[in-house]
């Protein structure tokens, strides 16, 4: 290893920063021993540079590898998953440090950081996160440059030469982008089972939804092809809850396709109306961590992955890591055909209650049973009780043991979870087969984009009750306490109670909450325009430009701009050229090298100075010692910036011109 190859001082602080910026949006999602772990190895490194400690040996070496791999073990419960893979790439990315010795180590860290660099998208592909990927891959490419060290690794010149490097890229950047085959994203590798689910759960308990109601983050951009149904209408179903076991409503075995549920694939029959009403719409859903999609009741989806389950959902074969689209044709319930008798399981499921507990809803269930009303006029006399003497309330009050029976009879405060359990739990004890049906109720209409925004806060919990003829149909009891929820939203209802703990309450301000749905906007087009570029919307682009796709016609359309990319290229460099002075360095070595090659000594294209000079001294020994004198001038001068060297350059190329004419 010579002097040469070892690291300079200044680029070892470019790799720093360069691993500082593609690990800074990791750090949150990292455990806090990568994180520690990093830092340690930076300040071992930066003290090594100092030469107040040795590099680590091989001993130390293995014990850290054994270290991380039993960390990573740790960590992660799932091993063959994105989450772990991505901490092992930051791992190895951080052990590189402890042998960070030569511009070879160098050169290996930095190509490693592009591909740190490329997780990010892994988890976000918003206009924030490829705006901070881009200036991430800028320091990274910057680090590049500025490892000769010396002027290289100044700031302005490192960063300028990268951005003139990125800059020259980006033609080529957008013809790859529409020309090569679309082939799966990378974030659609499993992620971590144990990773936070976010939106609606696959259980429900008093004040669960009230939680929700708190956060303004989309759930869902739903755009539609023909008409838009009526504020009543827009009932984005998600998760069924039919069991219950006295306080908390779940899905119950042989629903959740994970645990036996069937699933309609889209290649199956499915006897739906080829004409007739239906709502034509494709949703656009954040990442949930979860299979369950958000549909209108009676749904059919031909996008793959997409199937329909027996209880009237939308279930997709993997979970939904990152943004989905998805189109989606939904029937009005009372245009199908009339349905299927219940089954006897399904009749069973549907009544089930736990056998004890909350008997004061009990005993009225059997009172109204007893009256031999029907299974609607049993529902109008619930909806009627909770008409006249219950509150809607994003704050309700905490319940005991017996839930139902405090909600209904003590407190009579609540939000829609508290409406529509009760409401089921009283007509199962009624005899009606009935269950709790969770998803999203509303949405904002974006007019600039002409899409339903539907947030978080939207979250409603609703039942549907089950009658021999009509087969299951909605009801939703919180319209019957606060109908203005269902048909102006939640904002409108509970505007009081409405984000009252958010730090900075937008929606109260109506210029922020422009801002908000102009960026919102935004962030629809990004996703409908860059992300959710796949294939048959690139044959479709294609198409439109080339007519027919042929390979004569993409070889056109490729080698087209990528031969006047290349002309424009070459003609700015041979203007840059010619229009640009010399150094004073440069323009001494290069009046050295033309008064040899009169004397019949000629530099070759390419040829380095260093082996100029060797070649010189083998076939003129006598200017050989002088040769090698000026070419180490020279590299100091122009390489190192040294004004010494710059004096000793002149006063070496005085003497030479005398030896060179004795011949």
């Amino acid at each position: 290893m010579t002097y040469r190859d070892l690291l300079p001082r200044e680029s070892l602080l470019w790799i720093f920063a360069a691993q500082l910026a593609v690990l800074l949006p990791h750090f949150a999602r990292l455990p806090l021993w990568i994180v520690a772990g990093w830092i340690a190895a930076v300040y071992w490194r930066a003290e090594v540079s100092r030469g107040r400690r040795p590099l680590p040996g091989r001993a130390f070496k293995l014990v850290a590898v054994a270290g991380v791999l039993a960390g990573l073990v740790l960590s992660y419960r799932q091993w063959f998953a994105l989450e772990p893979m991505v901490a092992l790439l930051a791992v190895s990315f951080t052990l590189k440090n402890l042998e960070l010795v030569t511009r070879r180590d160098a050169f290996l860290s930095l190509l490693l950081a592009y591909f740190v660099a490329a997780t990010l998208f892994v988890f976000e592909q918003g206009i924030p996160h490829a705006v901070y990927g881009t200036l991430a891959v800028l320091v990274v490419t910057a680090a590049l440059a500025a490892q000769p060290g010396g002027p290289s690794a100044r700031p302005r010149r490192a960063l300028g030469l990268a951005s003139r490097l990125l800059a020259q890229s980006v033609p080529l950047m957008l013809l790859l982008f529409l020309v090569m085959p679309r082939l799966g994203p990378l974030w659609a590798v499993p992620q971590d089972s144990a990773s936070a689910s976010t939106g609606v759960s696959d259980s429900m308990s008093p004040g669960d939804f009230a939680r929700l109601s708190q956060s303004d983050e989309p759930a869902l951009r739903i755009t539609f092809d023909g008409p838009v149904p009526p504020p009543d209408q827009r009932y984005w179903r998600g998760l069924v809850y039919s069991d219950f076991d006295g306080r908390r409503w779940t899905q119950g075995f042989g629903v959740d396709p994970r645990e036996g549920g069937r699933v309609t694939w889209r290649d199956s029959e499915r006897a739906l109306p080829e004409v007739g009403p239906r709502y034509r719409y494709q949703v656009i859903q954040e990442p949930t961590h979860n299979r369950w999609l958000f549909a209108m009741a009676r749904p059919h989806s031909e996008t793959g992955g997409v199937g329909e389950t027996a209880d009237d959902r939308l279930v997709r074969s993997e979970p939904v890591y990152s943004r989905l689209a998805y189109d989606v044709h939904s029937w009005p319930r009372d245009s199908l055909p009339g349905e299927p008798a219940l089954s006897e399981f399904e009749r069973r499921r549907n009544l089930q209650l736990p056998p004890v507990g909350n008997p004061r809803a009990r005993a009225w269930a059997s009172r109204l049973r007893e009256r031999g009303l029907s299974p609607g006029e049993i529902s109008a006399e619930i909806l009627g009780f909770f008409n006249e003497s219950f509150t809607y309330t994003l704050e309700p009050p905490r319940l005991g043991r017996d839930s139902v029976d405090a909600f209904l009879f003590d407190t009579r405060r609540g939000f829609c979870e508290h409406f529509a359990g009760s409401y089921v739990f009283m007509m199962r004890a009624a005899g009606v087969p009935a269950r709790v049906v969770a998803g999203y109720q509303g949405g904002e209409w974006v007019e600039g984009e002409q899409y339903l925004l539907v947030r978080q806060y939207d979250a409603h919990a609703w039942a549907e009750i089950w009658s021999a003829g009509r087969g299951w149909h909605r009801i939703d009891p919180t319209g019957a306490v606060s109908p203005e929820r269902i048909r102006d939203g939640l904002q409108r209802a509970a505007a009081d109670e409405f984000m009252r703990e958010a730090l900075l309450p937008v929606h109260r301000i109506p210029l922020l909450n422009r801002l908000r749905l102009q960026w919102d906007m935004i962030n629809y087009r990004w996703y409908r325009t860059v992300i959710s570029f796949d294939s048959e919307r690139q044959q479709d682009l294609l198409r439109d430009l080339l007519g027919e796709i042929s390979a004569p016609r993409l070889a056109l359309l490729v080698g087209l701009p990528a031969a006047m990319a290349l002309l424009g290229i070459w003609g700015w460099l041979w203007l840059a050229g010619r229009g640009r002075p010399l150094p004073p360095a440069e323009r001494l070595y290069k009046r050295f090298c033309r008064r040899l090659a009169r004397s019949g000594i000629e530099r070759e294209s390419g040829e380095a100075p260093r082996d100029f000079a060797k070649r010189v001294a083998r076939e003129r020994p006598r200017l050989g010692p002088m040769a090698a004198s000026i070419t180490t001038a020279y590299e100091r001068a122009a390489y190192a910036d040294d004004p010494a060297a710059m004096k000793q350059l002149r006063r070496l190329l005085r003497g030479f011109w005398p030896l060179v004419r004795r011949g």
